[in-house]
């Protein structure tokens, strides 16, 4: 028996029938298992939960924001609605002049900004693509309407949702740039300035979001494109411009999402179906391939053997990201290398089976690359950063799989927490601070540029077996996505795991210097890791500091049987089936 109490935080597993939805509040989840009791498909579920989600999670995410959709129907090609978030045509790396101090450093590594101009403010924000992306998706997919798919998120917005303890601390957490733009304090700070509180469960303070409410009845009203062509666009891009930023109402106008095919391998049999390009999805299609590599049956499950072989392959495919990745219509790309099984097993022939050699990205020359840039964090992130400063982020997931099978997997973002800080006046839209994720230092393959579409963390799954969805998959928290959606998918496959228990799971991260271990493990194998020669870092996910990413995961079982699950460490995150799991 232990000596101490120890206080123990864990979720029970959802199941059901008729579908199931997972994501990171519980009534974003509610809205999309309802949309599937009424017979919606996948699709108008997850469009219906994105866009609540940005309502009653705006720290997170919103129509301010950008996003990835992966979407597969049984025995269909699958595809990927990509709305990221893109620099305006008049974007230079001179707006973002450095701070020149050694050792002073920006979350993720790159360079420090004069004023953290990238961070926060309007110089920070980026062209939104959420509205453009949802309506693309319910436009081809869709069985439901517009007004229908956003009539939860008007409801929140008016209404007010209820607020709690996390509501509260999520506010809190950046009281301070919150309160440096008046339009943004008056949504969500009280009357004195400060988070709102609830002291009492029978009778919440509610946040209300009037002007958002008027804006999401525009859109349901007159279309998308008012958010684009219209006059919410245009009265954006004239106060960006206005407050330094440039932009012209010609950025909004301009911006179209697009469906594009899905960047596929395959992984313990499974077919895996995610982004490519610039994003996550790119790293982490790289990292199963290295991990194919191994039998981690054989190593045993959370053996020190097998967290340094997952250590090793995670630590190649993100020296190859920060090396490489890009905007791939503006610069060589070499996703074809970095995807490749091929390459993959050339890597892994690198690895020493009991010691953490150096490793480092393909050459320039075996990457294929001629384009002579400089690369980005070529020691990954300095210790400022491993130590803390990324932890968080601003980042959603829901995930969906309909009675039928049709699965969609659903991440979107405005980047850091609350995005810019900036909302537009009388629009209620909270903006994005999408120019953060550009490197700074100009000469690199991922440095600013006008209308170019920086590197992003998302990484959206679905898992197929010959051409039929049976689990959709994602997280929230920054570089923190890419190694726990491959733990996830190991976790699913390797060891046969329902969904909450591959997400109850511990993990490790090695998006830093530091390879970071849940205090779960054992200390023998923090040991035996660190004779390997990994430095190794220990995290208690019951602090919520957001050191490992947060999940979100539905799997259909071959009876016909949903599970979801979703990160305990979380609170407010929720899967929902359409219908207990004793109902026909």
């Amino acid at each position: 028996m232990p000596v101490e109490t120890e206080w123990q935080v864990s979720r029970l597993e959802a199941r059901g029938r008729g579908g199931m939805v997972a994501a990171k509040t519980q009534l974003a989840a509610a809205a999309g298992a309802d949309i599937l009791r009424r017979g919606g498909n996948a699709v108008d579920a997850a469009v219906t939960t994105a866009f609540t989600a940005g309502v009653v999670e705006p720290w997170m995410n919103g129509i301010g924001g950008g996003g990835y959709l992966v979407v597969q129907a049984p025995d269909e090609v699958p595809v990927v609605v990509e709305y990221p978030m893109r620099a305006p045509a008049g974007a230079r790396p001179e707006m973002f002049p450095l701070t020149g101090t050694s050792g002073d450093e920006a979350m993720f590594g790159w360079p420090a900004v004069v004023g953290n101009a990238n961070t926060f403010g309007y110089r920070s924000v980026a062209v939104p693509g959420t509205v453009a992306g949802l309506a693309l998706a319910l436009e081809h997919w869709g069985s439901i309407s517009l007004a229908e798919a956003l009539a939860p998120a008007i409801r929140w917005a008016e209404e007010g949702f209820p607020v709690f303890w996390h509501s509260t601390l999520s506010i809190a957490k950046d009281l301070a740039t919150l309160r440096q733009f008046p339009a943004t304090a008056a949504i969500f700070l009280d009357a004195n300035g400060c988070p709102p509180t609830s002291p009492e469960q029978a009778r919440p303070v509610r946040l209300r979001q009037a002007d958002l409410a008027r804006t999401l009845r525009a859109i349901a009203n007159e279309g998308p494109r008012v958010v684009y062509e219209g006059a919410i666009g245009q009265a954006i891009a004239d106060d960006l411009a206005a407050n330094g930023a440039p932009f012209t109402r010609d950025d909004f106008a301009g911006y179209q999402a697009q469906i594009t095919p899905a960047l596929t391998t395959t992984y313990a049999g499974v077919e895996v179906h995610t982004i490519g390009g610039g994003t996550g999805g790119t790293t982490l299609v790289e990292s199963l391939n290295l991990l194919s590599r191994f039998d981690l049956r054989e190593l045993g499950y959370h053996t020190p053997f097998a967290l340094h072989r997952m250590a090793q392959a995670f630590r190649v495919a993100f020296a190859d990201r920060f090396a490489w990745l890009a905007d791939a219509t503006r610069v060589d790309v070499p996703v074809d290398v970095l995807a490749d099984p091929a390459y993959a097993a050339e890597r892994a022939r690198e690895f020493s089976a009991d010691r953490l050699e150096p490793l480092s990205a393909a050459t320039p020359e075996r990457a294929g690359v001629r384009h002579g840039l400089a690369t980005s964090i070529p020691g990954y992130v300095p210790d400022a950063v491993a130590a803390g400063q990324m932890a968080d982020g601003s980042t959603t997931h829901l995930s969906v799989i309909d009675r039928n099978g049709m699965a969609v997997s659903c991440t979107q973002t405005l980047l850091s927490l609350w995005g810019s800080r900036v909302t537009a006046p009388g629009t209620g839209i909270l903006l994005n601070n999408g120019m953060m994720w550009f490197d700074p230092e100009p000469g690199r393959p991922n440095s600013v540029a006008g209308g170019k579409t920086p590197v992003c963390n998302m990484a959206p799954v679905v898992l197929s077996r010959h051409g039929r969805p049976w689990a959709s998959l994602g997280a929230s928290g920054g570089r923190r996505i890419l190694n726990c959606n491959a733990q996830l998918i190991s976790n699913l496959t390797d060891w046969r795991l329902a969904a909450q228990p591959a997400i109850l799971s511990p993990r490790i991260d090695c998006s830093t210097p530091e390879l970071l271990l849940s205090w779960r493990f054992p200390a023998e194998t923090v040991k035996a890791l660190r004779a390997m020669g990994h430095r190794v870092g220990i995290r208690d996910e019951r602090l919520f500091t957001g050191d490992f990413a947060s999940p979100a995961v539905v799997r259909m079982t071959p009876d016909g049987v949903f599970d979801g699950g979703a990160d305990p460490f979380y609170a407010p995150a929720t899967a929902e089936a359409a219908h207990g799991v004793l109902e026909r």
